[in-house]
């Protein structure tokens, strides 16, 4: 107390209030000014015998199916998008495991109701604890397994897009990847592995993934910088050591669950290194590839993978992996993807001990702030298609025998796989009326809607955007023109009204408008500019005498 006295005295008339709020301002300014604290480099001797012990007392894995060509079959559930409500979500396990599933990979992102400091993180429509506890008690009594995935190194955006996090990013403009070299991001991040892990505790947690993909720049913020010049280490051994003590804590604190992560950035660093750190005796690469062909991975990928890792995994796509914006369902490429991926590891699980099984991935979003891609009622035909897929290898079943199980878990009538086409025109599977009335009604608008103005004379010739720009139109052809877009808006006006309908059951109110804004709600939008337009032109009675200025003309360079 006898410095406030001395800098009250200083400071004259303020009032303790005021020279308390004062001292609190210049420690934040001093705060901002003071570089991330970098990680306290680890005893490696220490560190050396907890990975020894934690090796040591791994359990012995049980497959699921074991002596069949894929031993655990794994279907992935990514909520960073499109999350659905409690009641769906509990319906598409029943299918799930129907299908004949062994697990599944859940990726809570922002919908896990985190507590504490990263309470800041959570959606506005997070599930509860108790709905956690709901999806997770259902998985259980369906004999599912359930891994979590927790992103632990890019893919970060969810936590680092906010301002109390921003200090945590490699770099500010990206806020996908996680400054390693900072120890209060890194215990962020162990902060939310270890709620997800307690969450799953008395579930059971088999495996465990760590995320850490397309981590596309690392090792530039000043924490980094200085944990390699005080390891004198590269930017590699910054990252891979990373992964391992991300590893390490995930199996102390769930009592040595399997490790798993994304292949993609392991397979970029020198194996040399990932052997040193002992990487394949604690992780257990998840081999990604959602193309028709299988087109990123050659043999050189997979022997640099078998050097340090004795088990693999694969994993395909039912949905989300077609393109980034991707609304409706191309079955067929994803029916491609798996067949190959068959034929894939024929060709190359001699290199490992162990092919631990695969997951088959249905992304919501490519990044948490990309588009929607195909959503849940979207992608579930081809989630049971591709699972039938994995399981009829066993009994080199054919293509039209897989599809004829696909249907029958369905209740379809029969299954179809061309391009955009409905799988069947009767089914009775969860969320088979959003399916409808998005890939058919609704596309089937836009499209016809799209076609009409392409060819329409009128609208052509008298409503194009030089007439709407310059104000240079018909009245006599607006006439004609005006019934025909009133029946476009009333026509997607109906499609909206029947597509909230059907998904209201299965959403969120944010993800079905989100869902129309990037579809039905596009086109009608602008349909409602150009009767807009339209209605202007009407009252135009004067109009300038040719030549007058062009707006916006066109350069030929």
């Amino acid at each position: 107390m006898s410095c406030l006295r001395y800098v009250k005295r200083r400071l004259g008339a303020c009032s303790t209030m005021k020279m308390l709020l004062l001292i609190f301002a210049i420690f934040c300014l001093l705060q901002m000014c003071v570089p991330a604290p970098p990680r306290i480099v680890s005893d490696p001797i220490k560190q050396q015998q907890q990975l020894e012990q934690l090796i040591a007392a791994k359990p012995e894995i049980k497959n699921r199916r074991p002596g069949q060509f894929y031993q655990n079959l794994i279907v992935h559930f990514d909520l960073k998008g499109a999350p659905p409500k409690v009641p769906y979500f509990l319906d598409l396990l029943d299918l799930v495991a129907k299908s004949g599933a062994t697990g599944i990979l859940l990726e809570w992102e922002d919908m896990f109701p985190y507590t504490g400091q990263l309470e800041a993180v959570r959606s506005s429509d997070a599930y509860s604890m108790e709905d956690v506890r709901t999806i997770l008690e259902k998985a259980k009594s369906l004999h599912l397994d359930v891994i979590p995935l927790v992103q632990t190194f890019g893919h970060l955006e969810w936590i680092l897009k906010l301002e109390p996090f921003r200090k945590y990013r490699d770099q500010d403009i990206f806020p996908q990847v996680l400054c390693l070299g900072d120890a209060e991001a890194v215990a962020l991040i162990k902060d939310a592995l270890s709620q997800v892990i307690a969450a799953h505790a008395e579930f059971g947690i088999p495996y465990f993934h760590i995320g850490c993909d397309e981590a596309f720049a690392f090792g530039n913020c000043d924490a980094s910088r200085a944990w390699m010049d005080q390891t004198r280490s590269s930017r590699e051994e910054l990252a891979l050591s990373h992964m391992r003590e991300i590893a390490l804590h995930v199996m102390v604190k769930s009592h040595h669950t399997v490790v798993l992560a994304w292949n993609d950035m392991l397979k970029s660093f020198p194996t040399p290194l990932i052997k040193k750190l002992q990487l394949g005796k604690i992780i257990e690469p998840v081999v990604w590839d959602y193309s028709e062909d299988i087109r990123t991975l050659n043999e050189m990928t997979w022997e640099a993978l078998a050097e340090n890792f004795p088990t693999v995994w694969a994993s395909s796509a039912y949905k989300g992996a077609n393109f980034p914006s991707a609304q409706y369902i191309d079955i067929r490429h994803y029916e491609a993807n798996n067949r190959n991926w068959i034929d894939h590891k024929m060709m190359w699980e001699s290199k490992f001990d162990s092919w631990r099984g695969i997951i088959i991935t249905g992304w919501q979003r490519y990044d948490h702030m990309s588009a929607l891609c195909e959503t849940l009622p979207m992608g579930t035909a081809s989630l049971v298609l591709q699972v039938q897929t994995a399981l009829g290898v066993d009994t080199k079943d054919s293509q039209s025998v897989t599809r004829r199980k696909a249907a029958s878990l369905l209740n379809c009538s029969d299954f179809h796989v061309g391009n955009y086409d409905l799988v069947s025109p009767r089914c009775a599977f969860p969320g088979w009326s959003a399916y409808m009335e998005f890939q058919q009604s609704s596309r089937h608008s836009i499209q016809y809607v799209e076609s009409e103005m392409a060819n329409n004379h009128h609208i052509l010739g008298w409503l194009s955007p030089y007439s709407r720009q310059h104000g240079m139109a018909q009245a006599w052809y607006l006439q004609q023109i005006e019934p025909v877009l009133n029946g476009f808006k009333s026509q997607l006006e109906s499609n909206i009204r029947q597509l909230r309908k059907s998904m209201d059951p299965l959403f969120f109110s944010n993800t079905i408008d989100e869902m129309i804004y990037q579809t039905v709600g596009k086109k009608l939008a602008e349909i409602e500019k150009m009767i807009d337009d339209l209605n202007e032109l009407k009252k135009i009675r004067v109009w300038p005498r040719r030549h007058f200025p062009i707006k916006e003309p066109l350069v030929i360079s």
